[in-house]
């Protein structure tokens, strides 16, 4: 699947969490992905968490009715993101 996203945003995001849209396949071919869809503004998003470059990180996608995925969001995962996910690979997850 093709992404796409704001040159502007993806350089801001790249220039606050050093954390690159153009890398985000590493999260996406992760096997050990977590994740979890959310309505927010109307719009569908879904947020991936994966060891990316030795830390979690969270990669957000907006889903928009007939149009192309866009990425909005590359970040270091937060401390309770973070504890979520751990708890999620040691309790939750299927390697099925």
């Amino acid at each position: 699947m093709k992404f796409f996203w704001n040159d502007a945003k993806r350089a801001i995001n790249l220039s606050k969490h050093q954390l690159d849209f153009a890398d985000a396949a590493i999260v996406l071919g992760n096997p050990y992905r977590l994740d979890v869809v959310s309505v927010r503004n109307g719009q569908e998003r879904e947020q991936s968490f994966a060891f990316v470059f030795e830390r979690l990180a969270v990669l957000t996608v907006v889903h928009l009715p007939g149009e192309q995925p866009h990425i909005i969001s590359f970040r270091p995962a937060s401390r309770v993101e973070r504890e979520i996910y751990h708890d999620w690979l040691e309790n939750d997850f299927n390697n099925f």
